[in-house]
């Protein structure tokens, strides 16, 4: 797959595309029907499958918001469309030149002009332009003199009721810690990725060691405890979770720490993957570090009878 880092004045050298256009966070199950939509009709046409995707999210450049949003890093998400197969992702800059575009304007100076699309593939619901004004109306009304093919999709709705699929309400399910329903929205595990650091190791002094990573460039989870599945050099391991300040001992960092059951090496340094998968229960600071010990070998029976150790 080949990346593009472009802005209205950039110039573009790839012909005969076939695009679609959205920030695609989290790439969940709506999200992938519309790629593989994508996919299909670049394939048809002989055109090269394309992504058009946004930095900052507009969101985040209307509310000027320095809060984590994104449900995948960047580098998440291009792994994923690599794998999906698509030919090219396109990341335009979004600024004020390119917000004050009229609908018109954007389907005319940068997707037909700049970008050289042949076809575009796009939900029913897709609004574009200067204040979101322009719609499935106008750009059938373009198609027809623009020399562009169109392609709607019906918008896939969640077990065929009237709630679709969306990023923001997936937000919100991580936020709540509801990682259930989140698996369920993107038909695969929420994960954090980071290099193994050491901690204070005081759970090491009741033999519950932990690998402890930053939180990566995302939205942030409800903190507190959590059942999770740890990825370590190619290989999973049942594991149990806390993503907090830890205040009981004064901590004064993010941090998520894993404990991987049935596990002893050192991996400081590497690469771990903690992948979401239920909520045990939220960050509370203890009175001291015994009644601390207690609740964790409770939230460890707890993961263990989750995970049917």
């Amino acid at each position: 797959m080949k990346v593009y880092n472009l802005n209205t004045k950039s110039n573009f050298n790839q012909k005969n595309l076939c695009i679609t256009i959205g920030n695609f966070d989290g790439l969940h199950i709506g999200h992938q029907s519309v790629i593989h939509r994508l996919n299909q009709e670049a394939k048809k046409s002989n055109l090269q499958s394309t992504i058009m995707s946004f930095t900052p999210h507009p969101k985040i450049f209307f509310s000027q918001s320095t809060k984590l949003f994104n449900i995948n890093t960047k580098h998440e998400k291009l792994n994923i469309l690599k794998d999906m197969g698509i030919h090219i992702y396109v990341d335009f800059e979004f600024d004020n030149e390119l917000a004050n575009l009229s609908a018109n304007d954007f389907i005319l100076k940068i997707i037909i002009e700049k970008l050289n699309v042949k076809k575009i593939v796009i939900g029913s619901d897709f609004k574009f332009g200067k204040e979101r004004k322009g719609n499935l109306e106008t750009l059938r009304e373009l198609s027809l003199t623009l020399d562009f093919d169109l392609v709607v999709i019906d918008i896939l709705n969640i077990n065929s009721t009237e709630k679709k699929f969306s990023s923001s309400y997936i937000r919100d399910l991580i936020t709540n810690g509801n990682f259930e329903n989140v698996s369920k929205m993107l038909g695969r595990n929420w994960s954090m990725v980071g290099e193994v650091i050491k901690g204070d190791q005081k759970a090491r002094k009741i033999n519950f060691p932990t690998a402890n990573i930053k939180p990566n460039n995302k939205i942030l989870p409800k903190k507190g405890v959590y059942c999770v599945a740890a990825l370590i050099d190619s290989k999973v391991y049942k594991a149990i979770s806390n993503i907090g300040y830890r205040p009981t001992v004064d901590g004064s960092v993010l941090l998520l720490e894993t404990h991987l059951f049935e596990f002893n090496h050192d991996i400081y340094g590497k690469e771990l993957t903690v992948e979401f998968l239920a909520f045990i229960r939220a960050e509370k600071k203890f009175d001291n570090f015994q009644e601390l010990t207690k609740q964790i070998q409770k939230d460890i029976k707890t993961a263990k009878i989750y995970h049917q150790i």
